[in-house]
């Protein structure tokens, strides 16, 4: 079944051109200018991804994520925008955003991300009950990706072993950093309280989530 893809983008001309990309490569693409216009198709319409501009006018990509969601819970977003600074990362994903592309970008850069996007729902059995917002936002943190790169690469860990891996000499900190991770199911710790990834976890690592 041919996947549907949302294209929100205020600019026309992009815009076309991303749609005319997407339906080369066989989707079935519709296009939108606004966010309110795409809350409205999402209401009658059930997509696999959306393409967001950052800046869109009356509502940012990133304040339409869960508007989106709201219609189309299993959403996946890709945010694109010029202004690619840490901070605009940041907050996208912390939104809920599963990708981020800055302009300008290739279509070959588009077509990946779609893919991949595509992909990783096609697995969502591994992630199945989580809260992918929460998710996205607990991962939002390095020291948090670290430990999640650290524990992908060992069985398991002990405390102190993470603590040196990921350079963290406050325990205080590094505990609170862990137990956000346990939170929000991505670690598990066993009796004998070495820490591992949780199956979602390492979903999350094996498809590149985490960057």
């Amino acid at each position: 079944m041919t996947s549907k893809i949302l294209v929100v983008e205020d600019d026309e001309m992009l815009r076309v051109n991303i749609v005319d990309i997407l339906e080369a490569a066989e989707y079935e693409v519709f296009q939108v200018d606004s966010a309110d216009q795409a809350i409205n198709l999402c209401q009658t319409h059930i997509f696999e991804v959306a393409i967001l501009d950052y800046l869109l006018p009356g509502m940012t990509g990133t304040e339409a994520i869960s508007n989106l969601r709201q219609y189309n819970p299993n959403l996946s977003v890709i945010l694109v925008t010029a202004f690619a600074t840490v901070d605009i990362a940041v907050d996208a994903m912390q939104k809920g955003a599963n990708d981020f592309i800055p302009k300008p970008f290739s279509s070959q850069k588009l077509l990946m991300t779609v893919k991949r996007c595509i992909a990783e729902k096609a697995l969502l059995p591994d992630t199945a009950g989580l809260n992918m917002d929460k998710v996205y936002s607990t991962l939002s943190n390095p020291i948090r990706r670290d430990i999640i790169k650290h524990l992908a690469e060992h069985p398991s860990l002990k405390f102190m072993e993470i603590c040196r891996l990921v350079e963290v000499e406050d325990h205080t900190k590094l505990n609170f950093h862990i137990q956000q991770l346990k939170k929000s199911e991505l670690i598990v710790q066993g009796d004998n309280r070495e820490y591992r990834l949780s199956k979602a976890g390492e979903h999350i690592f094996r498809h590149q989530i985490i960057r």
